[in-house]
């Protein structure tokens, strides 16, 4: 059974007294995007529409700093065990938190997290405005969240049926004649219909896609290739799904290589079991493409990774790489997607978002990748 936020919590707590730690800070700057951790959500659960932070003390006391000032009455709905503090700064918002909850003494030991993935100019205000900091202690906070609580494996759930169904969209909808941005913005306006708060959304098509991008102003003809990685996030999870539909009849050459990405992925997903490493995984999606003498193909600069963690509040166990030596755990959520470059065909998507259990890899999806046909 997965942990609960309280037991998170308690995991985090005991990491701070290891590391001597009094108060720990943790710091967001509201951008929220798929490839940026977000350790305030780690620690409050609240995805804030401004830049945030979070101060959490060693006797387990939870302040939430929020900003825009006028959110608060929200955060404080979500956030009933925490002090919220509204502010228009949040750097100031942090010292009135210290200053309510009494951790404004010079001889306390302050950690900070998140303050790596911050402006450089935001980052250098938040350190002058704490004293003895200890050098980054992300660690302390992405190191319990990496496995999922069983609220966010819900949510990972939640946002996957909704990713799914945008993809049932997208092959309704689809024709000659669109183009890329009315389907993104249509498939956007879709997932958010259906409770997304967000989708970040990559969707192209051509007759030999090169790689997966963002749409623009061209139109479909008959014979395209669409690509699609569909990631809509839910109350702060996200979950993403990879997948290539043809507007015709594939050709016999399509249909097999795509049949060949998606054995790559299987077998992906069959090595990823408890107790190994995550390049583990990777090597075996590469074995699959090298049979098939691939291999040149396998590496840069047509592929680097063969998935990654899903955020936004950890995004660990981090990507599906040949040098991730990350022990796979039960509860972890991520990405394995064998999104390949072939010569024949161009650039296919391919990908499931997994639950580990204590059994191996678990696919959310209801119906796994296969070449979609528009017709």
């Amino acid at each position: 059974m997965a942990m609960t936020f309280a037991e998170r919590l308690a995991q985090i707590r005991l990491a701070m007294q290891e590391r001597g730690l009094d108060l720990l800070v943790a710091i967001h700057d509201g951008a929220h995007f798929i490839e940026k951790p977000n350790p305030v959500m780690v620690l409050t659960r609240f995805k804030s529409l401004g830049p945030a932070a979070a101060l959490l003390d060693r006797d387990g006391q939870l302040s939430l700093i929020v900003t825009p000032a006028w959110d608060r009455d929200r955060a404080a709905e979500e956030c009933p065990d925490a002090c919220v503090v509204a502010a228009d700064d949040v750097v100031d918002g942090i010292t009135e938190a210290r200053r309510r909850t009494g951790s404004t003494e010079q001889r306390i030991t302050v950690g900070v997290a998140g303050r790596k993935f911050l402006p450089w100019a935001f980052a250098e205000r938040v350190t002058a405005a704490l004293p003895a900091v200890q050098p980054a202690v992300d660690d302390v906070v992405f190191g319990p969240a990496r496995r999922k609580t069983d609220e966010e494996i819900a949510h990972a759930r939640e946002a996957t049926r909704i990713a799914e169904l945008g993809y049932d969209e997208l092959l309704r909808v689809a024709q000659p004649g669109m183009s890329e941005d009315e389907l993104a913005v249509h498939l956007r306006h879709t997932t958010k219909m259906l409770g997304a708060e967000d989708n970040f959304l990559l969707l192209c098509a051509g007759p030999h896609n090169r790689a997966v991008q963002p749409s623009t102003g061209r139109r479909f003809a008959p014979g395209d290739i669409i690509v699609a990685e569909i990631t809509p996030s839910y109350r702060g999870q996200l979950a993403q799904i990879c997948r290539t539909a043809v507007l015709g009849r594939p050709s016999a050459q399509l249909t097999t290589k795509y049949r060949l990405v998606v054995e790559a992925m299987q077998a992906g997903i069959s090595a990823a079991v408890p107790g190994v490493p995550m390049g583990q995984v990777c090597r075996a999606v590469n074995a699959v493409l090298e049979r098939e003498n691939y291999g040149e193909y396998c590496h840069p600069p047509h592929i680097r990774r063969r998935g990654h963690g899903l955020g936004f509040g950890s995004l660990r166990p981090g990507d599906v790489s040949l040098d991730n030596e990350t022990i796979l755990e039960p509860d972890m959520v991520f990405m394995i997607h064998p999104n390949q470059y072939l010569p024949e065909t161009g650039y296919l998507l391919c990908g499931e978002p997994v639950l580990m259990t204590d059994r191996g890899a678990e696919p959310l999806t209801r119906h796994q990748a296969a070449l979609g046909e528009i017709r």
